[in-house]
């Protein structure tokens, strides 16, 4: 409906009906855990100005509750989620028609296949066996374990072309996954990741090794929520501020 009258309405309109009705015009839609879809549009449209972004979403999980993805998909927006849980990639691919879904895991030891741990908590399954012990030691529980087939995030890189946004939530493996990127090569503008540990009889440690990675990259950190980390690739970010 925002969009609609955004489209449609002309820009004395829209600050009229600001006035008459705040709460409305106001109020902004978010999918993410904390708004991080917020952030990540906002500076996307930013640096790219308002055409549909291409995104790569590894560890997708569902198509809307949680999504960092979500929010640009509902713009228009389109790409490619990677999701080795079979129930979640065949949701995925009924409800996101215009998104492509890989079924598999990302490599993150040179091997072809791995483990896949399914928990009773869906946004915990992980190929990390360290990660698992860790979740069922706090009371959570393996439901399945499927053999899934690893591609490289390189080759999942370059089937996806130049992009917007990727978002990686791999449960202990973000940063094995990081480290195996040609940075040279794929510079996504806008980079979303999960930079703390899952705990809940202790406080949450954040995983500075991460962002300092990040950072040796040439990506600035642009916005925190403590959960998630969000990137700007350094040199379009200095690119579009020597435009101005």
């Amino acid at each position: 409906m925002r969009s609609l009258i955004k489209k449609y309405i002309s820009t004395e309109s829209r600050n009229k009906l600001r006035s008459h009705f705040p709460a409305f015009m106001s109020r902004k839609k978010s999918y993410s855990q904390c708004g991080e879809d917020l952030l990540i549009a906002f500076v996307l449209e930013l640096i790219h100005g308002a055409r549909p972004k291409k995104y790569l979403d590894i560890g997708a999980n569902h198509p809307f509750n949680l999504s960092n993805t979500a929010l640009l998909y509902a713009a228009g927006g389109q790409g490619i989620l990677v999701e080795p849980d079979p129930y979640f990639a065949n949701l995925l691919s009924n409800k996101r028609p215009r998104d492509k879904v890989l079924q598999y895991g990302v490599h993150f030891s040179g091997k072809e296949t791995a483990d896949f741990f399914i928990l009773d908590t869906p946004t915990l399954n992980t190929f990390s066996r360290h990660e698992m012990e860790r979740y069922t030691s706090m009371g959570h529980q393996v439901t399945n374990t499927l053999p899934v087939a690893l591609k490289n995030i390189n080759a999942i890189l370059e089937m996806a072309g130049n992009l917007d946004f990727m978002n990686l939530d791999i449960e202990g493996l973000d940063k094995a996954v990081l480290e195996m990127i040609d940075w040279k090569k794929y510079r996504p503008t806008c980079i979303c990741v999960e930079t703390i540990t899952y705990e809940t009889q202790q406080e949450p440690k954040k995983l500075n090794d991460i962002i300092e990675l990040m950072n040796e990259q040439d990506y600035i950190l642009y916005a925190d929520t403590f959960i998630n980390s969000i990137f700007i690739d350094g040199q379009q970010w200095r690119t579009h501020w020597n435009k101005r």
